[in-house]
C-alpha cells in the first residue's frame, strides 16, 4: 500500500472545461454568450454572470454527481475510448500488446455474466487466509500478504522519491486503513449520518459474503462493531488533510530499528520479508504518533476483532470487483450516500475510469495519442508555455515584497522548470502482465502484483525522470515539485480546453490560465518549500518567507468566507495551494494575452472587450453543477475549491478584473482595499 505521492496532493489542476460557440466572426470561436446571465452584474456574482443559463439547463446527471465542461469533454473522450477497448475486446491480438491486454481486461470488467456466477468466490482465498488466522504472532506476515494486493490495512508502506535526495528513492511508513474518506469523518457531527450509513453498509457487506451468522443479528452487530471501533482509533492520531500538505510535518526520518523499536507487538521485520522489501537503513514516516498508537491498538484489540477488521479491509477492496448484488451495495453507499448519485454510469464508462486510475492506464493514453493527437495543437501549447514562462520571469523580478537575493533563487527555479507535452517520450512496457477476458479479479490481482514488485524495486533505482504520472489521454495537468516539472497530457490539448480555431481570449482564458497554474504550484505555499532540483529545501529569506505568508493569510480570508451550506466551508489551509495556483495562473495567462495583437487591437466581439471576454473565457471553463452530497463531500476532502470559489475569489483579489469591468469598491466582486492580495 503506496504512501500517496506529494505531487498528487499539491499539483495536479483537476479542470474543468467548456465549448465555445462561433459569433459574428464566424472565423474565431469566442465566449459563449448563450451561458450570460441576463440579470446577474459581473460586479457581483461573476460566476453566475458568466454560467447562469447553462447551470439552469443543465443539472447534475442521474449517474453524476457532478456536472460541468469537464464532464461534458470526459463524455466525449469515452465515446472515442469505448471504441478503442470495444476494437481491442474483439480483436484476436498477440499475447502481451496493449490490444490484447487492454482488450481482455476491459473484457473481463464487462462480463457481468461472468462476475455474477462467481459472487464472492474470486476472494475466497483472501477471505479464508484471515479466518485462519490464529495468532497475533501470524499478523505482520498477513498483512504483508494483504498489502502486496493493494488492500491497505492499518498503514500505508512503499518507495517514493526521496524530498531531501531527490535523484533516489526512499521507503516509506505512512498513516492508513480508514474506510471512510478522511479521519474528520469519524468525529465532526455534520457527517453523523454518514457513519451510520457507513456502519450499515459495513454489515450488508458482511451478509451479503456469507460472513455472519444468519440466525443472529447480534453476530453482524459485533463484527461492525468492531471494524468501526478500530478505525475510529486509527482515524483519532490521523493528520488533518490540510496538514498532510505540510512536508515539515510529514518528512520524519527514522532509522528502521526506531520503527522496530515501538512495534513491538507486531513484528515490523517479518513484514518487510514477507513485502519482498529491499533492505534499508532509513525510512520515512508521514506521522511520528501513528506507530506506536498502531503498536497499543494491536495490544488492546482482540484477535477477533482485528479478523473483522482485516476481512471489512478485504471487501472494501473488491467489492466493485464482484457481481451485480456487490457493485450496488457499494454504489449505495459510495455513489449515493457519500456523492449523490442516483444510478451507476454504464459499464463501458466505469471499466474506463477503472484502466485510467490504474498503472496500465498508461496503455489506454497511448492507443489514444495513436489515433487522436494534434501536433499542432501540441506546438501551439509549447509556444503559450514559452509566452507565459517570460511573463512570469518578469513578474518575479518587479515584485516589490520580495528581495533581489531570493528574486533570483525564485527565477532560477522557474527557468530551471522541466515540461513534458503529450505523451512520455517512452512507453512502459507491460507485456509481463497476464489478463485473461472471463476473470476480472484474478486480472486485478495480477497488476497489484506487478504494481508492488516495480514499487519495491525502485528502492535500488535512480528516479526516472522520464516516467509520467498521468496517462495521455487524461483531460488535466500536473506540477510536480520533486522534478520541478510542469506536463500537460494530450486529453488536455484538445477543445475546448485548446482549440487552434478559437481567438486567443479563449485559448488564454484556458488552457493559458492552466499553464499558468502549473507554473505557480511551483511558488504556492508547499512548492515554494522546494528548490530549483526539486529537493525539500529552504532558498528564502525569513523576512521574504514572511511577508509572503502574510499575504496568503489574507487571501485565505476570501476563502474562508464561502459556505454554501451552515458548517459546511472551504477550508483555506486544505485548499491554499490551489487558490494560489488559481490566482497566480489568472493573473501570468492575464499578462501574455496582453502581448497579443488580438488585445492590442482592441476590438470588442460579443458585445465584449479582449480584457472581457479573457475573464468571461476563465469563468467559463469552470461552469459546475454539484450535487449536495458531492460538495460537501469535496469541502471536506478536495484541495481544490469548488468551481464557483475557483473563479469568484481570485477574480475579488485581481486588480486587472476591476478594471476590465469597472468594479468598484463596495461592490461584492471587489475585496476592500486592504483584502485584496496580490502575490505572484
Amino acid at each position: 500500500m503506496k504512501k500517496t505521492p506529494l505531487y498528487l496532493v499539491m499539483g495536479a489542476v483537476v479542470l474543468a472545461s467548456c465549448n465555445s460557440a462561433k459569433t459574428e466572426h464566424a472565423e474565431l470561436k469566442t465566449i459563449d454568450v448563450d451561458y450570460l446571465s441576463k440579470t446577474v452584474k459581473p460586479t457581483e456574482d461573476f460566476f453566475l454572470f458568466a454560467n447562469e443559463n447553462w447551470i439552469k439547463n443543465n443539472p447534475v446527471p442521474a449517474s453524476e454527481s457532478r456536472w460541468g465542461s469537464f464532464n461534458e469533454l470526459e463524455q466525449e473522450n469515452n465515446k472515442k475510448l469505448t471504441e478503442i477497448l470495444e476494437e481491442f475486446k474483439n480483436a484476436k491480438a498477440k499475447k502481451g500488446t496493449k490490444e490484447q491486454l487492454l482488450g481482455d481486461f476491459y473484457a473481463s470488467y464487462t462480463n457481468m455474466d461472468a462476475r455474477n456466477k462467481k459472487g464472492a468466490e474470486p476472494i475466497k482465498q483472501e477471505l479464508d487466509q484471515i479466518a485462519q488466522l490464529k495468532s497475533k504472532d501470524e499478523l505482520a506476515a498477513l498483512i504483508a500478504t494483504m498489502h502486496r494486493q493493494g488492500i491497505g490495512a492499518f498503514f500505508g508502506f512503499g518507495v517514493e522519491q526521496d524530498l531531501k535526495n531527490v535523484e533516489n528513492h526512499i521507503s516509506y511508513f505512512g498513516q492508513g486503513g480508514i474506510g471512510l474518506p478522511n479521519r474528520d469523518y469519524y468525529k465532526d457531527a455534520t457527517k453523523a449520518e454518514i457513519r451510520e450509513a457507513y456502519k450499515k453498509y459495513i454489515g450488508d457487506a458482511f451478509a451479503l459474503a456469507g460472513l455472519t451468522n444468519e440466525t443472529t443479528q447480534g453476530n453482524q452487530n459485533m463484527k461492525v462493531a468492531n471494524v468501526y471501533r478500530i478505525e475510529d482509533k486509527l482515524a483519532s492520531v490521523m493528520l488533518k488533510p490540510a496538514e498532510q500538505r505540510i512536508p515539515e510535518l510529514t518528512y520524519n526520518k527514522y532509522g528502521k530499528k526506531q520503527l522496530t523499536d515501538e512495534f513491538k507487538n507486531f513484528d515490523f521485520n517479518a513484514y518487510l520479508t514477507g513485502i519482498g522489501s529491499l533492505d534499508f537503513d532509513t525510512l520515512i514516516v508521514d506521522n511520528t504518533k501513528y506507530p506506536a498508537h498502531l503498536n497499543k491498538l494491536i495490544k488492546e484489540e482482540s484477535l477477533d476483532a482485528i479478523k473483522d477488521y482485516l476481512t471489512w479491509q478485504t471487501l472494501d477492496r473488491y467489492i466493485g470487483s464482484l457481481g451485480q448484488q456487490f457493485v450496488d451495495l457499494e454504489f449505495a453507499f459510495q455513489g449515493t450516500t457519500l456523492s449523490g448519485k442516483k444510478e451507476m454510469k454504464p459499464i463501458n464508462e466505469r471499466a474506463i475510469e477503472k484502466i485510467t486510475r490504474s498503472s496500465f492506464g498508461e496503455m489506454l493514453g497511448k492507443a489514444f495519442v495513436d489515433k487522436y493527437f494534434s501536433e499542432a495543437a501540441q506546438k501551439r501549447v509549447n509556444e503559450m508555455v514559452d509566452n507565459l514562462k517570460a511573463v512570469y520571469k518578469e513578474r518575479i523580478e518587479k515584485l516589490s515584497w520580495m528581495s533581489d537575493a531570493t528574486k533570483k533563487e525564485a527565477v532560477g527555479k522557474l527557468e530551471s522548470f522541466g515540461r513534458k507535452l503529450g505523451f512520455p517520450n517512452k512507453w512502459e512496457d507491460f507485456s509481463s502482465l497476464n489478463f485473461s477476458p472471463d476473470t476480472y479479479v484474478s486480472n486485478l490481482k495480477a497488476v497489484a502484483a506487478y504494481d508492488h514488485k516495480k514499487n519495491m524495486n525502485k528502492l535500488a533505482e535512480k528516479v526516472d525522470r522520464d516516467e509520467w504520472h498521468m496517462p495521455a489521454h487524461m483531460v488535466n495537468a500536473y506540477y510536480h515539485p520533486l522534478l520541478n516539472e510542469i506536463a500537460f497530457p494530450a486529453g488536455i490539448m484538445q477543445p475546448p480546453f485548446f482549440d487552434n480555431e478559437a481567438e486567443d481570449a479563449v485559448n488564454y482564458g484556458r488552457i493559458g490560465m492552466v499553464i499558468g497554474h502549473e507554473f505557480t504550484h511551483g511558488f504556492d505555499d508547499m512548492g515554494s518549500k522546494f528548490a530549483a532540483d526539486g529537493s525539500f529545501k529552504n532558498w528564502w529569506s525569513d523576512a521574504d518567507r514572511k511577508a509572503f505568508e502574510a499575504k496568503t493569510k489574507v487571501y485565505g480570508e476570501t476563502f474562508s468566507n464561502f459556505c454554501p451550506f451552515e458548517g459546511h466551508c472551504v477550508n483555506p489551509d486544505l485548499t491554499m495551494g490551489e487558490n494560489i495556483a488559481d490566482l497566480g495562473g489568472l493573473t501570468m495567462a492575464y499578462y501574455a494575452y496582453t502581448r497579443t495583437d488580438e488585445f492590442k487591437k482592441g476590438e470588442k466581439r460579443a458585445g465584449y472587450t479582449p480584457a472581457q471576454r479573457f475573464f468571461i473565457s476563465y469563468a467559463q471553463l469552470w461552469k459546475i453543477n454539484y450535487t449536495d452530497a458531492e460538495l460537501k463531500k469535496r469541502l471536506a476532502t478536495d484541495p481544490h475549491s469548488p468551481g464557483m470559489y475557483r473563479i469568484n475569489g481570485p477574480l475579488k483579489n485581481c486588480p486587472e478584473f476591476f478594471e476590465a469591468f469597472d468594479v468598484k469598491e463596495g461592490d461584492k466582486m471587489r475585496n476592500p482595499k486592504d483584502k485584496v492580495a496580490v502575490i505572484w
